[in-house]
């Protein structure tokens, strides 16, 4: 084998081993972006997450704020027969309806985002975050419910001019609508998110 036979296979050996060499490069290069990009993925969700968390449980108290103003059913549309009670119970439904829509929108944005964080994050977390969508959820419809319930009854009394027949659910509703401070409902929604914080903090270090 001559000299210029060695220096071929030399040449061939070290082509092979260069093109090994910027394949294993590639995919460490491949892997080390995956995992950056896997976890400014999870950072954002669970940044995103966490805010919108906060926003909920804000705009669920503001619902409840027993204060509302004269801006607020300014839109809506009156008839002209409409009593005095009566406007004062559907500006007031109106104002409460307004005020939910917020929450609303909040609640299907953290709904969307639980289900990007089903991909994203540990299994474990994920259980936790359920738990607190749930629980807002829940929250949410109970808030909504005594709202339709309670001023869609007090309409009907207003509008025949004689109390409803049961006044203790009504106090009740009045309760869940206009609650200030630790109640029942209060406390399930800090709880939620106090539990959502808590399987979140990790990701945004």
């Amino acid at each position: 084998m001559g000299c210029v036979d060695i220096i071929s296979i030399i040449k061939d050996i070290f082509l092979g081993l260069s093109a090994i060499a910027i394949a294993v490069l590639a995919w460490l290069g491949l892997k080390t972006w995956r995992r950056e990009l896997t976890g400014k993925a999870k950072f954002e969700t669970a940044r995103n997450m966490m805010h919108i968390g906060y926003k909920l449980k804000a705009d669920l108290e503001f619902v409840r704020n027993p204060f509302t103003y004269s801006y607020e059913s300014a839109d809506r549309t009156k008839q002209s027969e409409e009593s005095d009670n009566e406007s004062q119970v559907l500006d007031e439904w109106h104002a409460k309806s307004k005020r939910l829509n917020p929450v609303t929108e909040s609640l299907n944005k953290l709904i969307e985002l639980q289900w990007e964080s089903e991909i994203l994050l540990d299994e474990h977390d994920v259980q936790s975050i359920k738990e607190a969508v749930q629980s807002f959820r829940e929250s949410y419809a109970e808030l909504s419910s005594a709202i339709s319930s309670y001023f869609d009854t007090t309409y009907k009394q207003a509008r025949a001019r004689q109390p409803y027949k049961d006044q203790e659910w009504l106090k009740e509703l009045h309760h869940t609508i206009y609650s200030v401070g630790e109640d029942d409902l209060s406390k399930k929604v800090d709880e939620a998110t106090e539990k959502l914080s808590s399987a979140l903090k990790q990701y945004v270090k």
